[in-house]
C-alpha cells in the first residue's frame, strides 16, 4: 500500500468534506437573528436545526475522516516491519471505538437540536457532555498505544543509530570545513 497517496486521499477527502459542510451550512439569515436581551449590540442565531440540519451529514464525515487520518499517520509507522501484528489491531480497535463514540456525540447533538428542553448530563448539555466526559478521555487510548509501541514501532534502535551516525557526519563535515 502506498501510505503517502492514502494519507493524501484523506486529507483531500476532508477538505471536500469541510467544504462540503460550509457551503451548505447556515449562512446567517437576518431574518433568524435575535437581538440578545442582555447586550444589544450583538445577535444570537434562533435555537432551530434550519441551518444545521443541511450539514450535519458533511461534519460527521469529515471528523471520521480526521479520526482516520490519525490512525493512518500512527499505522504508517507499522508498515516497516512488513506485518502489523497486535498494534494495529489495537489501532483498528481505538479507531472503531473514536468514530463510534463520535457518532453518538453528533446524534446526541442532532437530538439536542430538536428537543426544546434537553437534558443535562453533570451540568452540560449531552452533546457537549458526550465529547468531555467520554470522547476526549477516551483519546487517552490512543496516546497509551503511541508510548506502549514507541521504542518498537516509531523510534528504534536502528532509527537512533541512523540518526546519531548522520548528526555526526555532519558535525564532521562542519568542523572539518573550519
Amino acid at each position: 500500500m502506498k501510505w503517502p497517496l492514502l494519507l493524501l486521499a484523506l486529507l483531500i477527502a476532508m477538505a471536500a468534506a469541510a467544504t462540503v459542510a460550509v457551503v451548505l451550512g447556515d449562512r446567517g439569515d437576518p431574518s433568524r437573528e435575535i437581538v440578545h436581551g442582555q447586550y444589544p449590540t450583538m445577535l444570537q442565531g434562533d435555537p432551530g436545526t434550519a441551518g444545521h440540519d443541511r450539514s450535519l451529514g458533511a461534519v460527521w464525515v469529515c471528523g471520521v475522516l480526521m479520526l482516520a487520518f490519525a490512525a493512518a499517520l500512527m499505522a504508517w509507522s507499522f508498515r516497516r516491519h512488513e506485518r502489523f501484528g497486535w498494534p494495529a489491531w489495537a489501532l483498528a480497535a481505538c479507531f472503531v471505538l473514536q468514530a463510534g463514540l463520535f457518532s453518538a456525540a453528533m446524534l446526541a447533538y442532532v437530538r439536542f437540536m430538536r428537543d426544546p428542553s434537553p437534558p443535562l448530563w453533570w451540568a452540560l448539555p449531552l452533546p457537549t457532555a458526550w465529547l468531555v466526559y467520554v470522547f476526549w478521555p477516551a483519546q487517552l487510548v490512543f496516546v497509551v498505544l503511541f508510548v506502549a509501541t514507541f521504542d518498537r514501532w516509531f523510534w528504534t534502535p536502528l532509527d537512533e543509530a541512523t540518526f546519531r551516525r548522520i548528526v555526526s557526519a555532519r558535525r564532521g563535515d562542519r568542523n572539518g570545513a573550519a
